[in-house]
C-alpha cells in the first residue's frame, strides 16, 4: 500500500511539473508526430498527448487507492468475524460474503452511476462493493488453516491475547495470498475506470483519463494508431506493474 501510495504521489508530481496545460488546444499543430516539445506528439486538437496521458492516471490511481483501503479493510474485518466471530454473526457475514461474490462489477457500478452520478467515487464504490467478499473468505480461509499451526497454540497457551494474535501471526502469514488478490484488484479497477470512462461514466470524455481517451480518438485508430495505443499500452503496463508490486507470494 505504501509503494502504490507513492506511485500515485509520483504520477501526480510528474503531471505537475510537466507544466503542460492538459486542454490546451493549437489548431496549428494538430496531430503533429512526436518531437523534443513533444514526445508522444499531438492530438487533432493540437494537445500535448503526453501530457494528457499524464493526467489520465489520476484517476485510476484515485480508484486504486479508494479500492484498496475500502476493499480490503472491509475483507479483513469481515474475514476475521467469519473464523472468529461467534457463530450467529460468522454464519451471516459468510452468507454476505458469498452472496456478494455473485454481484457483477460492471454492473453494479452502471447502477451506482445511474443512482449518484458518473465519476471516479462511483467506480471506486462498485469495487468496494464488490471486491471485499474475496478477501473475506481468503482470509477466514487462511486463519483457519493458521489456527490450526502449533506455533498459534503456542501463543494461546502463553496468554497472547486474540488482538495481538492476529496482528503478530495471522495477518502477516496470510498477507501473501491478499497481496496476490489485492494485485488482480488493482489491475480491475484500471481497466474498469478506463471502460466506463470509454461509455462516458467515470469521467467527462474531454478530460484527460485514459478511458475516455480511447473513446475520443478512437476514430483516428487507422490513421494516427498512437493516439489510441497510448492510453491502452498505458493501462496495460499500470496494470501488470500494480500486480507485480502487491503480488508478494514469490519474495
Amino acid at each position: 500500500m505504501i509503494r502504490l501510495l507513492l506511485l500515485a504521489a509520483l504520477g501526480l508530481t510528474l503531471a505537475l511539473l510537466w507544466g503542460v496545460d492538459p486542454h490546451a488546444i493549437d489548431l496549428g499543430n494538430r496531430l503533429a508526430a512526436p518531437s523534443v516539445a513533444h514526445l508522444l506528439g499531438t492530438d487533432h486538437l493540437g494537445r500535448d498527448l503526453a501530457t494528457r496521458l499524464l493526467w489520465g492516471a489520476l484517476p485510476s490511481l484515485m480508484a486504486i487507492v479508494l479500492v484498496l483501503l475500502g476493499g480490503l479493510g472491509l475483507g479483513v474485518i469481515a474475514g476475521g468475524i467469519i473464523s472468529l466471530g461467534p457463530a450467529p454473526l460468522r454464519d451471516t457475514t459468510q452468507w454476505l460474503a458469498e452472496t456478494a461474490l455473485a454481484v457483477p462489477t460492471l454492473v453494479t457500478a452502471l447502477v451506482l452511476s445511474a443512482l449518484f452520478g458518473a465519476g471516479v467515487f462511483t467506480v471506486a464504490a462498485a469495487l468496494v462493493v464488490t471486491s471485499w467478499a474475496p478477501y473475506a473468505l481468503t482470509i477466514a480461509a487462511l486463519f483457519d488453516r493458521i489456527r490450526g499451526e502449533p506455533y498459534w497454540h503456542a501463543t494461546q497457551a502463553l496468554g497472547v491475547t486474540l488482538p495481538s494474535g492476529v496482528g503478530r501471526h495471522l495477518l502477516p502469514h496470510a498477507w501473501p495470498a491478499l497481496g496476490a488478490l489485492a494485485g488482480a484488484d488493482a489491475g480491475r479497477a484500471v481497466i474498469l475506470v478506463a471502460s466506463l470512462g470509454f461509455i462516458g461514466l467515470s469521467a467527462d470524455t474531454g478530460r484527460p483519463e485514459w478511458g475516455a481517451m480511447i473513446h475520443e480518438y478512437r476514430m483516428f485508430l487507422f490513421t494516427e494508431p498512437r493516439l489510441v495505443l497510448a492510453p491502452i499500452l498505458a493501462c496495460t503496463c499500470v496494470t501488470v506493474l500494480l500486480h507485480g508490486m502487491l503480488d508478494r507470494r514469490k519474495t
